[in-house]
Order: C-alpha cells, then sequence, then structure tokens
C-alpha cells in the first residue's frame, strides 16, 4: 500500500476523532462539511514573521503562524469553513503590544472546493511603499499532459518591476529569443506552461532587457519518485507536478525580516518553487 508521507500517528489521531458513539453504543462517523482551500505566503521584507487568522470561527480555520519573509504558512493548502470569513493577519512577537497590533484586516467569501492562495505584499514600514496588503487570487490548477509538468511565474516582489522569465534545461544555455514568461509585472501571474520532465532553470531578467539578470539561474528541485511504500514528491522530475516560481524582493536592510548569511540569507532577489498540486497518486 502506496501512504502520504505523514506520522502515522496524525492518521491515527483522525481516525479517532473521526468517530463517536450514540447512546446505543454504534459508531457514528462524522463527515467534514463542503471545505474551501486556503494557503498563505509572507513576502513582506521588513518586518517580523507575520501570524494569519480567521477571527471569526475555530473549526476548519487553520492559522498559519510564525510565517517568516519568503515561506508559506505551515501546512500548505488547508480545509476551511465556507461563507464570509474574517481574516487579521499580525506580527508574530513576545511583546503584547506588538503581537495585537492588526497588519491586515480583510473579509473574504469562501467557495467550496475553490482554492485560495493569499499572499501578503508590499511593505510593513510607516512610509513606505507600495504598502502591505493580502493580495487574495483563486487557482485553478491545469491538465498535465503525461510524462510532463506544469508551472508558472508569480511576481511577488515590489521593486523588482516588470519582469521576463526564460526557461532553459541548464543554466549555460543560450537565452531563446522569445521569454517564455513575458512581462510580468508586480502582483501579477502568468499562466501555466509545461514541459517534459526532467531539470530545467529560471532566469529573470527586466522585461525587455537580456543583459544584466535581476535574479541568477534558479534550478527547480526533481522531486521523489514514488517508492512501494510512498507517493512521490512533486518537482521537475515528477510527472504531473504543478508549481508555482515565486518571485520575492530582497529584505529591507536593518529589518526584522533581513538574514545576510547562510542558506536563508535574503538581501538579494530571489525565486522559489512552491509545489501547487503533487503528482496523481500511485494505486497500491
Amino acid at each position: 500500500m502506496r501512504l502520504p508521507r505523514v506520522a502515522f500517528t496524525l492518521a491515527a489521531a483522525g481516525s479517532l476523532a473521526a468517530c463517536s458513539a450514540d447512546p446505543s453504543g454504534s459508531p457514528v462517523t462524522h463527515l467534514p462539511p463542503p471545505l474551501a482551500y486556503v494557503r498563505y505566503y509572507n513576502a513582506v521584507g521588513d518586518t517580523l514573521p507575520l501570524d494569519f487568522r480567521p477571527i471569526d470561527a475555530i473549526e476548519f480555520s487553520w492559522p498559519f503562524l510564525a510565517t517568516p519573509f519568503r515561506a508559506q504558512g505551515l501546512g500548505g493548502f488547508q480545509g476551511y469553513a465556507i461563507g464570509s470569513r474574517h481574516i487579521r493577519v499580525f506580527p508574530n512577537s513576545t511583546d503584547l503590544a506588538t503581537t495585537t497590533s492588526v497588519l491586515a484586516d480583510t473579509t473574504v467569501a469562501l467557495t467550496a472546493g475553490v482554492y485560495y492562495t493569499f499572499i501578503h505584499v508590499g511593505y510593513a514600514r510607516t512610509g513606505a511603499a507600495p504598502k502591505q496588503k493580502l493580495w487574495i487570487v483563486t487557482d485553478t490548477f491545469p491538465a498535465v499532459a503525461s510524462g510532463s509538468v506544469a508551472f508558472r511565474v508569480v511576481n511577488a516582489g515590489p521593486d523588482l518591476g516588470a519582469v521576463d522569465v526564460y526557461v532553459t534545461t541548464a543554466a549555460t544555455d543560450p537565452l531563446p529569443v522569445t521569454p517564455t514568461f513575458a512581462n510580468v509585472t508586480f502582483q501579477s501571474r502568468s499562466p501555466y506552461a509545461q514541459r517534459p520532465t526532467g531539470a530545467f532553470v529560471m532566469r529573470v531578467y527586466a522585461a525587455g532587457d537580456q543583459t544584466t539578470p535581476l535574479i541568477g539561474a534558479t534550478t527547480m528541485a526533481a522531486g521523489t519518485a514514488a517508492d512501494p511504500f510512498f507517493n512521490a514528491i512533486g518537482g521537475s522530475g515528477q510527472s504531473g507536478t504543478v508549481a508555482t516560481a515565486m518571485l520575492y524582493s530582497k529584505a529591507t536592510a536593518g529589518s526584522t525580516a533581513a538574514i545576510a548569511s547562510g542558506t536563508s540569507a535574503n538581501i538579494t532577489p530571489k525565486l522559489y518553487y512552491w509545489i501547487d498540486k503533487q503528482p496523481p497518486a500511485t494505486a497500491p
């Protein structure tokens, strides 16, 4: 049997939570209601990690806590109760005055079966522009051709301007005459493109200019193939993968978000790959 890569203890806990007994002693299964699906990204590069919280309900209202700059809220897409939902975002801090200040406050109507991506963009510091805000988009994932992967570009970098993105097999390949994704402006998304599985890189330039890259060649991880026990993990080598390449600005120097060294260094612009949809599960 192939299983998702999650802890068996979580599966057992979920099974217990889903069942109870009526007065006659017969088991009762509680099915979840119709749900929307929500995920959260922090692209605000001048402040503390952020807490994304629904404040109108507890059930099916997963919070994304302590999400640092250039990170996805823990857990990715989560099932959310549908209807009008009240969302607030706070700085994550041990100081009460800081952590109770509200950065974003919005109400959004969530529809059953729809996937929503909340991207927190802009700047939090007074006077910095553009001012931070929640950019909310709905996601429709493409059908992926057999033996291929699908991917797109999202520009979450307020100081990057419009960009052209070239996709090549290797970083040393000549640039094509025409970019794969042309003139992707701040707070916009390209359509999905597809290519056969295998290694590839993205190279990001200012729109209309092939001279100096804004972001050097960034390779998408290959992912992990299925084995007798586990399903595949998405990547450039795994058929059926759907991914987003998100463009981030640099962190603001001197802010709590700025990291100058190590693998998490963020004082230059960067591209991150995020999995939108894993490859299809393999039958046991």
